[in-house]
């Protein structure tokens, strides 16, 4: 019996007087490290479709209004003739240069005068005067080379064309200048005058000669005589001409 008592009392001590807990443990090593992944590859895939168009963009808002302009001149600051035009006296006309100047007798008489009645009023003082130049002409010029044309007959059938009716002749379908086929208008730059003289003094016509080449309607102007431009390049837009010196 009292070995019994002794283990109940031992059991009792073991179960009811439980000591304090003991410290915390250290911590563990760390893990290894893990192996490296494998390669994904470097393929690339096919691209994929556009996308689709975004919406258009919101209207732009409107611009300001711009500034007044100045106004005009008021044509009622002007007083307006109303009279018939028989009532005005023509002081001038020209449409080949040097016309009314070289081979008109009476000035007053020829500005007065309408193209369409050339012919009959001045035909004949035209050529008698053209006659007359080329008494006074036609030795110089053949000492210098130059065939004149006669002035009865080569003169007028070349030159008749341009100068009666004296109009400025312009043909749309053709290219604008003085050419060797004739005046067509004229450019700020055509040697207008020279080309004149040629028509009137020069046979070229029937393939003469003017110093070792065809007489034509360029051969004064290609003549080492005058400036072989303009000293101010003229503008390529209205009015054309060029700046002023200043």
């Amino acid at each position: 019996m009292r070995t019994i008592s002794i283990m109940a009392l031992g059991a009792f001590f073991l179960v009811g007087c439980e000591g304090a807990e003991g410290p915390a443990g250290e911590p563990g090593p760390a893990g290894a490290q893990g192996a490296p992944g494998a390669d994904g590859g470097t393929i690339t895939g096919p691209a994929g479709p556009a996308g689709a168009a975004g919406p258009a963009g919101a209207d732009g808002a409107d611009g300001a209004d711009g500034a007044d302009g100045a106004d005009g001149e008021d044509l009622g600051d002007y007083d307006f003739r109303t009279d018939d035009p028989t009532a005005y006296t023509r002081v001038d006309r020209a449409g080949m240069p040097a016309v009314g100047t070289a081979v008109i007798t009476d000035d007053d008489l020829y500005n007065a005068g309408d193209p369409a009645d050339d012919y009959n009023d001045f035909a004949a003082d035209i050529i008698a005067n053209v006659g007359g130049l080329h008494k006074a002409l036609d030795a110089d010029l053949a000492a210098l080379n130059l065939t004149p044309c006669d002035a009865s007959t080569t003169c007028v059938s070349q030159a008749a064309p341009l100068v009666i009716p004296d109009t400025l002749k312009v043909d749309t379908t053709a290219a604008a200048g003085w050419s060797l086929a004739g005046a067509n208008g004229r450019t700020l730059p055509d040697p207008v005058v020279d080309v004149t003289l040629a028509a009137v003094l020069l046979d070229v016509t029937n393939f003469a000669n003017c110093m070792g080449a065809q007489c034509d309607l360029l051969t004064f102007a290609l003549l080492p005589l005058n400036p072989p431009a303009n000293d101010v390049p003229y503008m390529g837009l209205f009015p054309y001409l060029a700046a002023p010196h200043m």
